[in-house]
């Protein structure tokens, strides 16, 4: 009786473990419409992940509904973090949006004031979410560009009518230095992170490394700016549809 149920423990383990991965397999990239039925729950983000990918570029979609962390990001801005020797070291990082309190020349809000994403703010807040900053790209001569491209980097983010935030960042695969995997076959897995909150900082070397992961899904907080940094590991591309 006792061996019936370690099997069945085994088996149930093995199971979850394989849900808690869908996340890093990248999708094929069919259409821009996208079903509700594809986003996987992160909770430790307080929002939804769709990954997925074509022959040129690579999406990262994010469904928020958290109030709070639709004001994070579109007031502190996001940085999603690339780093293709699987390490947890900020590198190469694409923010978008830059986050209304980080752009010249706009009043920081007052905190002690009391305001709501979902009143008439929000409008003024989506429409500051129109540039996409590129950092340690060195291949690059352009840093900070319009967000709305057809063929360079390009993001979008936008309210539906329940007040849900979409999240989109489009990234070539050509302007990334994906590795080829030993078999020919694809690329090898890489490490993504998603930071948002205030502007991060980099230290001397580059690069600002992360907490040391205690999962697969891991987040911690990046530094005293108050940024919180999570990191999802071993993410492969799809290789057909």
């Amino acid at each position: 009786m006792k061996s019936i149920i370690w099997i069945l423990l085994f088996f149930l383990s093995c199971g979850l473990n394989a849900q808690k991965g869908d996340l890093n397999l990248s999708r094929w990239h069919n259409s821009d419409k996208v079903e509700a039925s594809q986003f996987q729950m992160i909770r430790k983000l307080k929002l939804q992940c769709l990954l997925s990918n074509d022959n040129d570029n690579i999406f990262i979609e994010l469904k928020i509904e958290d109030h709070a962390i639709q004001e994070r990001i579109l007031r502190e801005g996001l940085t999603v973090w690339v780093n293709m020797d699987g390490m947890e070291v900020k590198k190469l990082g694409v923010r978008f949006p830059l986050g209304s309190e980080n752009q010249g020349g706009h009043r920081k809000a007052d905190h002690s004031e009391s305001h709501s994403i979902q009143d008439e703010s929000a409008v003024n807040l989506i429409a500051h979410a129109n540039t996409i900053e590129l950092k340690g790209f060195t291949n690059e001569e352009q840093r900070h560009f319009p967000s709305d491209n057809h063929d360079n980097f390009r993001g979008s983010v936008k309210f539906d009518e329940a007040g849900i935030l979409y999240y989109k960042l489009v990234m070539p695969i050509a302007k990334l230095p994906v590795r080829n995997s030993r078999g020919g076959h694809g690329a090898m897995p890489f490490t993504l992170g998603i930071e948002y909150g205030t502007l991060p900082a980099i230290n001397k070397q580059g690069g600002n490394r992360g907490p040391k992961p205690s999962s697969l899904f891991h987040s911690g907080s990046s530094g005293s700016d108050g940024a919180r940094l999570y990191w999802i590991n071993n993410v492969r591309l799809a290789t057909s549809k």
